[in-house]
Protein backbone atom coordinates (compact mmCIF):
# COMPACT_ATOMS: atom_id res chain seq x y z
CA UNK A 1 0.00 0.00 0.00
CA UNK A 2 1.43 3.26 -1.26
CA UNK A 3 1.90 5.86 1.44
CA UNK A 4 0.67 9.54 0.86
CA UNK A 5 2.88 12.20 0.43
CA UNK A 6 1.66 13.68 3.68
CA UNK A 7 2.87 10.58 5.56
CA UNK A 8 6.54 11.42 4.25
CA UNK A 9 6.78 14.70 5.64
CA UNK A 10 8.62 15.70 8.28
CA UNK A 11 6.42 16.79 11.24
CA UNK A 12 7.22 20.09 12.15
CA UNK A 13 6.94 20.97 8.41
CA UNK A 14 4.29 23.35 7.57
CA UNK A 15 1.39 23.77 5.21
CA UNK A 16 2.01 27.30 5.09
CA UNK A 17 4.79 29.33 3.62
CA UNK A 18 5.23 32.39 4.08
CA UNK A 19 7.05 34.69 2.30
CA UNK A 20 6.95 33.22 -0.93
CA UNK A 21 5.00 36.25 -2.54
CA UNK A 22 5.02 39.56 -3.07
CA UNK A 23 1.90 40.10 -1.89
CA UNK A 24 1.08 39.79 2.27
CA UNK A 25 -2.18 38.91 3.62
CA UNK A 26 -3.11 41.31 6.73
CA UNK A 27 -1.83 38.48 9.72
CA UNK A 28 1.53 38.30 7.56
CA UNK A 29 2.27 41.83 7.65
CA UNK A 30 0.94 42.08 11.34
CA UNK A 31 3.49 39.07 12.03
CA UNK A 32 6.59 40.70 9.60
CA UNK A 33 6.55 43.70 11.27
CA UNK A 34 5.22 43.08 14.82
CA UNK A 35 2.25 45.85 14.32
CA UNK A 36 -0.57 45.80 16.58
CA UNK A 37 -3.44 44.99 14.59
CA UNK A 38 -4.82 48.23 15.26
CA UNK A 39 -2.11 50.02 13.40
CA UNK A 40 -1.77 47.65 10.59
CA UNK A 41 -5.29 47.71 9.78
CA UNK A 42 -5.00 51.60 8.28
CA UNK A 43 -1.25 50.96 6.60
CA UNK A 44 -2.75 47.84 5.08
CA UNK A 45 -6.15 49.43 3.76
CA UNK A 46 -4.41 52.67 2.49
CA UNK A 47 -1.48 50.79 0.41
CA UNK A 48 -3.46 47.25 -0.11
CA UNK A 49 -1.38 44.03 -0.15
CA UNK A 50 1.02 44.82 -1.75
CA UNK A 51 4.31 43.72 0.16
CA UNK A 52 6.98 45.94 -1.61
CA UNK A 53 4.07 49.13 -0.76
CA UNK A 54 3.55 47.88 2.74
CA UNK A 55 7.05 47.77 3.61
CA UNK A 56 8.20 51.02 2.37
CA UNK A 57 5.11 52.58 4.39
CA UNK A 58 6.45 50.89 7.56
CA UNK A 59 10.08 51.94 6.82
CA UNK A 60 9.06 55.50 6.31
CA UNK A 61 6.33 55.15 9.28
CA UNK A 62 9.51 54.44 11.49
CA UNK A 63 11.58 56.80 10.35
CA UNK A 64 9.07 59.41 11.59
CA UNK A 65 8.90 58.05 15.40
Amino acid sequence: MARSVQDKRPAEQSDVVYGWSNIYDLAEFIRAHDLPPLEARPLFQQYGPSRQALDAAVKARNSCI
